[in-house]
């Protein structure tokens, strides 16, 4: 299994529509996907399901005494499966064990495992730190969605900076890759940006995809699904999730993993 976490410095930079569409086309490339909300503001939740803000889900099974099995909510789409926030206000009374969130980040992953996912992606509060930067340290991978506005782009070097930094303390963690977002097609000045970005940035490191700034999304967060279901007919944006989905299967080498561990037996001897 492969754990790949988001992060962006600041909020609004789409990560939450990002870590949605994109564990949906993980998941209808046939990839066990499990999504998870770790922000206290739980945004999957309300992406998703109003419904689940009143179940148990991460922080419960991070405070203790709640098994994997309760918090994992299967959809529709029998490969994707959603791990809520659950009660952030309730665990956070009783007091949260911070000292003891790498162990049990460990559980869940190890749990998920056990479970037969493919792929984890992780659905991050804003900044670096806290809970996020554990969560960042005990993935395998981290993908950056950068906003393309001359604010967001000023952030970039010291994220990139403490990346390193978490590297440098003996994380694991690497990066998947950075992803433009909410570039406006019709504003000169989020062009330049992505323009700049590009130009800057090795080629490596970016996406060859980007984000548009779409009112699709925003309807698809209101209906609470992700944008391939919006309309009977997949809107054509859907289609970029696909891309990015393949795009991220070779970065992070979940193509190879599934080629080692599913071979099929030989036809003829």
């Amino acid at each position: 299994m492969i754990a790949v976490a988001t992060a962006s410095q600041k909020g609004g930079v789409g990560k939450t529509t990002l870590c949605v569409n994109l564990a949906y086309a993980l998941a209808r490339r046939g990839w066990s996907t499990l999504v998870v909300d770790t922000d206290p503001q739980s945004g999957i939740g309300l992406s998703l399901t109003r419904s689940s803000r009143a179940k148990a889900g991460f922080f419960d099974f991070i405070g203790g005494g709640v098994t994997f099995e309760r918090v994992v909510l299967p959809s529709r789409l029998p490969e994707l499966s959603i791990l809520p926030a659950g009660q952030f206000d309730a665990c956070a009374r009783r007091g949260l064990p911070l000292h003891e969130m790498p162990t049990r980040l460990g559980d869940l992953l190890r749990s998920a495992e056990l479970r037969g996912f493919d792929c984890l992606i992780f659905d991050t509060a804003a900044g670096l730190t806290g809970l996020t930067e554990t969560v960042v340290k005990a993935s395998d991978y981290v993908l950056v969605p950068q906003q393309a506005e001359p604010l967001a782009v000023r952030s970039l070097p010291h994220l990139l900076e403490t990346l390193a930094r978490f590297r440098g303390e003996g994380a694991a963690v690497k990066v998947a890759g950075i992803l433009l977002t909410m570039v406006m097609n019709d504003e000169e000045m989020s062009l330049q940006v992505a323009r700049e970005v590009r130009q800057l940035l090795p080629k490596d490191l970016l996406f060859k995809q980007s984000i548009p700034r779409l009112p699709s999304f925003l309807e698809a967060s209101t209906a609470g699904v992700p944008v391939a279901l919006l309309k009977r007919n997949p809107p054509p944006e859907a289609v970029l999730f696909e891309q990015i989905a393949a795009e991220l299967e070779e970065r992070i080498g979940l193509m190879r993993d599934r080629d080692t561990h599913h071979r099929h037996a030989s036809l003829l001897d």
